[in-house]
């Protein structure tokens, strides 16, 4: 499996768009080519979780997305792991 890791300012972009904005970039496909999000996670419980700066115990929530292994953390990393066969299609 490829890994791959982005650093995000959650004040800034809401964890539930970097996720699907993050893997379109990555494979050079379209966001609407996957299925909505909101089929794997609830977006909004996802920002909610994540996107609190008044946490004090970090909190890292995993979940499947489109074929590819997501892990969302509260202090901004964004870990995509996606089979190496999908890379560049």
């Amino acid at each position: 499996m490829n890994v791959t890791r982005k650093q995000f300012d959650w004040t800034e972009t809401r964890p539930s768009a970097a996720v699907t904005e993050y893997i379109s970039a990555m494979t050079g496909r379209e966001q609407t080519d996957f299925a909505p999000l909101y089929e794997t996670v609830d977006p909004e419980a996802l920002d909610s979780l994540i996107g609190s700066s008044k946490r004090s115990t970090p909190v890292s929530i995993s979940f499947e997305y489109a074929g590819h292994s997501v892990t969302v953390r509260s202090d901004g990393e964004l870990v995509i792991k996606a089979p190496s066969a999908s890379i560049g299609r």
